[in-house]
């Protein structure tokens, strides 16, 4: 879950801290009037969703999937919605602010295998659980538990930072984005151990089998052939990882990365990369971990950073780029929000990605109650968001009927 929002404010002589000087915003940050949310009408709440994904061959239909195990098929377009999954008993003592479900991500060829994927966590020992459920046939599918089979289940050493987000790449490859593990600082420095997951990108194969594992390692993961590093791992350097997305028409990989004290990201993820944290965050080093894990260590700066000493938010929630025909003027741009604040924002970019402005589509006033956990799409690319009190809005123009 993206809600671990510990902020050190100015002047916090109980933590013997002094905020750093901060530079200045890189780019002009604008109102963009003229779009509002909307509330989907469902007749029911979505109890602290987290993830919407679309369902391969089934037309218009996507599923809710919500942080304490109930899954439900759902179509935007007429407010319509059906059971597909009930985690709930399987879920039940799993109650910490973030640990839950996390993700649900279709097999491509769900249409004719009827496989889906899913991320949650469990207790005793306290893990990430990664695995593989079936659907039955029909019309009208709905998932079968009987079916589950384990791809990963990996320890955690806290019950925060799980990240947890997943989907299917355009390439057929499931990639998992996974937290660094929980407290304050990575104590542990687990984000930066190129021998653990945690903090980590994963990209496995679902259709193959490498040795005994339950997956396969694509042959041309960055770190494939090398001894040093968990051959699963695709990207790292990330603190509490949220929204996972590709863009449609680029095939980019956008992250949003939660941060600790000082910055909220945004990456573009590409193979190898090494994001920094935790010696690194947003454009700026830390106090804490001074000096890189690994001596001669490359880092990557976000495309994006802002910044909580400057009020601008404590909570970021990815996130995509907009490639929908119905919001005149977001082409091209990657939309995000943030959870405490209930701001949405559209961060327009040149063609080399570098952005040039951030765009103010909803500015979130206090009394809404609106806390952003997913800002995703309709299987039409048009901007869904999911909030956490249970609701789902559309993102459209105020001219919109």
């Amino acid at each position: 879950m993206p809600f671990s929002a510990q902020a050190v404010v100015p002047g916090d002589d109980a933590l013997g801290l002094t905020p750093p000087t901060l530079p200045p915003p890189e780019i002009p940050e604008e109102p963009f009037p003229g779009f509002r949310l909307a509330k989907v009408p469902f007749d029911r709440e979505f109890d602290s969703p987290v993830m919407l994904a679309t369902m391969p061959g089934r037309e218009g239909e996507q599923v809710v999937a919500m942080q304490r195990g109930e899954f439900c098929a759902v179509k935007i377009h007429d407010s319509s919605w059906r059971p597909f999954l009930d985690f709930r008993e399987r879920m039940k003592g799993i109650v910490l602010f973030e640990e839950g479900v996390h993700g649900i991500a279709f097999h491509p060829q769900f249409a004719t295998n009827r496989l889906f994927y899913l991320s949650y966590t469990q207790n005793e020992p306290r893990r990430r659980v990664i695995s593989e459920m079936k659907a039955t046939a029909g019309d009208s599918p709905v998932a079968m538990p009987e079916t589950e089979r384990i791809l990963m289940e990996i320890q955690q050493p806290l019950a925060d930072h799980w990240g947890g987000h997943m989907l299917f790449g355009p390439d057929g490859m499931l990639y998992i984005a996974l937290g660094d593990g929980g407290l304050r600082d990575d104590p542990y420095a687990l984000a930066q151990n190129p021998w653990v997951l945690h903090g980590k990108v994963l990209r496995i194969d679902v259709n193959g089998r490498s040795g005994a594992l339950p997956y396969a390692i694509p042959a041309d993961n960055p770190f494939a052939k090398d001894q040093l590093v968990r051959s699963e791992i695709f990207a790292l350097g990330l603190r509490n990882p949220w929204g996972l997305s590709f863009d449609a028409t680029t095939g980019d990989l956008w992250l949003a990365d939660v941060g600790q004290d000082l910055w909220e990201e945004i990456n573009l993820i590409k193979p190898g990369a090494n994001y920094g944290w935790s010696h690194r965050e947003g454009p700026l080093e830390t106090a804490f971990h001074p000096k890189p894990l690994i001596a001669g260590t490359t880092t990557t700066d976000p495309i994006h950073s802002y910044s909580r000493l400057r009020a601008e938010g404590i909570c970021i929630v990815g996130g995509h780029v907009y490639r929908g025909t119905k919001l005149v003027g977001l082409n091209g741009a990657y939309l995000f929000a943030d959870w405490g604040y209930g701001h949405v924002w559209a961060l327009e970019m040149d063609e080399e990605r570098v952005p040039t402005r951030r765009l103010m589509l909803h500015h979130g006033p206090a009394e809404h109650k609106f806390n952003p956990t997913l800002v995703t799409s309709d299987p039409e690319g048009e901007p869904i968001l999911l909030s956490q009190e249970g609701t789902i809005y559309r993102l459209e123009t105020e001219s919109a009927d």
